[in-house]
């Protein structure tokens, strides 16, 4: 995992059609399918929360847009799907984590 903060501090943040590309400050970039991060959306209701089970939520999508994103604080994004989901946070310390290969970043 990487050890400076500037590992986990975004430069700049954008996405196409199929990933979301984040430039870390410290000259890393790094490239996420959109698919993936909508079925690791982090919020409780993706996660089993309230009753579900983990994957009840996601399991079934297959294409999925990202419509647009917003900075939460100095810690996260929180991600526009356009199945209009919007409730998972996805912090730069678990993006980076997942981009530099911890499968269970987001678990």
């Amino acid at each position: 995992m990487p050890n400076s903060q500037l590992a986990t501090f975004p430069k700049e943040i954008s996405f196409d059609d199929d990933s979301l590309y984040i430039e870390w400050k410290d000259g890393h970039g790094s490239k996420y399918s959109l698919l993936d991060l909508r079925k690791k959306c982090p919020c409780a209701t993706c996660r089993g929360g309230h009753g579900g089970k983990v994957g009840d939520a996601t399991g079934h999508i297959q294409s999925i847009k990202l419509l647009s994103w917003t900075k939460v604080g100095r810690y996260a994004i929180s991600i526009v799907w356009s199945d209009y989901h919007n409730t998972g946070i996805y912090s730069y310390d678990n993006l980076r984590a997942y981009s530099d290969g911890f499968e269970s970043a987001f678990d």
